[in-house]
């Protein structure tokens, strides 16, 4: 029974369907979901039904913000005044005009969800349990968390995107690969290619570049010669480590910790026991329960009663051994029972949660009491950390005040007793030490703190760690002289002549192959180099460079005996001059009958997504949408 719990709250049915309602909601909030109207200005409409402009901005608030705190969790450095709020906006109403779409789509299909199913998936869903069962408070807690104004708002959520979900599996999960198709896709997977390659360099960069050429270049692209925006920042950091040194800690304090330490060591009990559970007939399980209480009292060992009757199955291999328990450990009245035992005693059966049971104290074991001075050093460091916590947190509010209506950080710095260090100058990207972290650098360019000049608001850095920044020096962006960017510019510019070059060589060569006047050994004694042949290589081939193999895949068969001639420009420069002599398909490698099945899943998964697809776009095209 207890496994069974563990199992269901396993459950990948249930993880799939709440981490996408979770997705959902975490990227457009429940108020873009729920449908206030009231007299609230209308952004669109669907077919009849209102999305309001209230609903609209808080989604678009909402997503902003899960957008920056997702790229600030991946060490991005991101402003958040690059996002475009225009578009954004746009993508956001978008989406809840499609949301509302399939909506509709599920509910014209005839698509339900009944409560039933709502409340299963509630009750097995790890994120709502405590030690593997539903707990009311922890579901009220992580919905209020979420937002939500109510229970039954969140099974409104939950009943919408089930129904979303399963209108799309009534086309995925239907979808399927004929014969003809799963041959097609054998033969392309296993599709290998005859080929030689060789290389056509950049060679020497040595272009002539003229000074007129460097000034027009400078001119058409001066974006590109611009120094960045700077910061030159003043901070004020606390470091929780640094509190340590400023607290004592007297000897009564150390022996009241000590005696509460030890007042807290528990007795520990070690019990076996054998389990009934009731499911549908309360007096047939007691019935049972009682019978093999009577069978232990007439003397039978308990541990083979319990191999033989007990529901646990955990357990019961071992005899109902539970191993070594404290008090709270299960519910009362299992505790209630075990903790009045004397050992090798066995309860009269008791109503648990879980079922009845019979319980049996096996041993006791008192709790080991250290000496003061074994505990010392960390009861000293338990109530250093007390002090340093309530000192720090303190320190913090006060930095945070003082910092909030101070013109500058040298009054915060004194009231502190800290230094004020100069940081930079730092674009937006940061740089190292504090411009390492995203808040900063999202602080010091905020509109506050770089427009008005104020000090930014009190910053977290990590748990041990707070900061203010302000910012003492702006250093916008300005023209670069040409004389300090020419010789960048020259070499810029005698590498692309050179590249053109290489490219209008390797081209030539490419057309006079396919032309037969020049042969390939001539080819090679020109480049000074060796054709690298390549044969029966497959898709995935590991010794070749994925650029070229994707565009040799490219290239359309060769005809009997005239190879198909390319030039492919190489990532790093230069080109490949490549010469394709032959392909050969799944059925001259394998027979595609007995092909996996994983091909006939994917052909079928990529069936299916594309008729959901299109069903979208039918959905879309038919209905009623008006923007406002």
């Amino acid at each position: 029974m207890l496994q069974t719990m563990r199992d269901n709250a396993q459950s990948w049915v249930a993880k799939v369907i709440v981490g996408v309602i979770v997705l959902i909601f975490a990227l457009t909030g429940w108020e873009s979901i729920s449908r206030f109207t009231n007299d609230a200005e209308t952004a669109a409409e669907v077919n009849g039904q209102t999305i309001t402009k209230l609903e609209l901005e808080q989604a678009v608030a909402q997503q902003k913000r899960q957008l920056v705190q997702q790229l600030q969790q991946m060490g991005n450095q991101f402003d958040p005044s690059m996002i475009d709020d225009a578009f954004l906006r746009s993508s956001v109403l978008d989406g809840l005009i499609e949301r509302a779409v399939l909506l509709q789509g599920a509910e014209d299909a005839g698509f339900q969800i009944s409560d039933q199913m709502i409340d299963q998936l509630i009750l097995s869903t790890p994120d709502f349990q405590v030690d593997g069962k539903f707990d009311a408070n922890r579901f009220d807690v992580v919905i209020r968390n979420m937002g939500m104004p109510s229970r039954m708002a969140f099974r409104d959520l939950v009943r919408q995107q089930m129904m979303i979900t399963q209108y799309r599996n009534g086309y995925e999960a239907t979808a399927f690969a004929t014969p003809k198709e799963r041959q097609q896709l054998v033969a392309l997977e296993n599709q290998t290619r005859d080929f030689a390659v060789i290389n056509v360099p950049v060679g020497e960069v040595d272009a002539q570049v003229s000074d007129e050429e460097v000034e027009t270049y400078y001119n058409d692209n001066a974006s590109q010669f611009m120094t960045p925006e700077q910061v030159v920042l003043e901070t004020l950091t606390l470091k929780r480590a640094s509190f340590f040194d400023q607290v004592q800690v007297d000897e009564q304090a150390v022996e009241e910790l000590y005696q509460r330490e030890i007042g807290n060591l528990a007795e520990q009990r070690r019990a076996s026991h054998i389990l009934v559970e009731v499911a549908d007939d309360d007096a047939a399980a007691k019935e049972k329960i009682d019978a093999a209480a009577a069978r232990i009292a007439a003397g039978e060992d308990f541990a083979a009663v319990a191999a033989e009757v007990s529901e646990d199955t955990g357990s019961s291999r071992d005899g109902g051994d539970l191993g070594y328990i404290v008090k709270g450990s299960f519910d009362d009245a299992f505790d209630d029972a075990l903790f009045a035992l004397q050992p090798d005693e066995v309860s009269a059966p008791v109503r648990s949660t879980y079922g009845y049971h019979l319980i049996k104290l096996t041993d006791l074991k008192a709790p080991e009491v250290p000496s003061l001075d074994s505990m010392r050093e960390e009861l000293v460091q338990e109530l250093k950390v007390q002090q340093v916590e309530r000192r720090f947190v303190e320190a913090s509010q006060e930095l945070a005040n003082l910092a909030h209506e101070a013109p500058d950080l040298a009054e915060p710095a004194a009231a502190l007793g800290v230094s004020v260090e100069t940081l930079g100058p730092v674009e937006r990207l940061g740089g190292e030490g504090l411009a390492a972290n995203p808040k900063v650098m999202n602080a010091a360019f905020s509109e506050d703190v770089l427009k008005n000049g104020f000090n930014s608001e009190l910053l977290e850095l990590d748990a041990d760690t707070v900061a203010v920044v302000r910012v003492k020096e702006h250093l916008e962006p300005s023209q670069r002289p040409l004389a300090e960017v020419s010789s960048e510019i020259r070499e810029q510019l005698a590498f692309a002549k050179a590249e053109q070059a290489a490219a209008e060589r390797a081209t030539a060569l490419a057309a006079q192959l396919r032309e037969q006047t020049l042969s390939s050994d001539a080819v090679a004694e020109q480049l000074a180099a060796e054709w690298q042949l390549h044969e029966a290589a497959a898709r995935a081939e590991g010794d070749i460079d994925p650029a070229l193999l994707r565009q040799v895949f490219a290239l359309p068969k060769p005809a009997a005996d005239k190879p198909v001639y390319a030039s492919i420009k190489q990532p790093a420069g230069g080109y490949w001059l490549v010469s394709l002599r032959g392909v050969a398909t799944a059925a001259d490698v394998q027979s595609a009958e007995g092909a996996p099945d994983q091909y006939a899943l994917f052909v079928a998964g990529q069936s299916g997504q594309q008729d959901f697809a299109a069903a979208q776009q039918q959905l879309r095209t038919d209905a009623d949408i008006e923007r406002h």
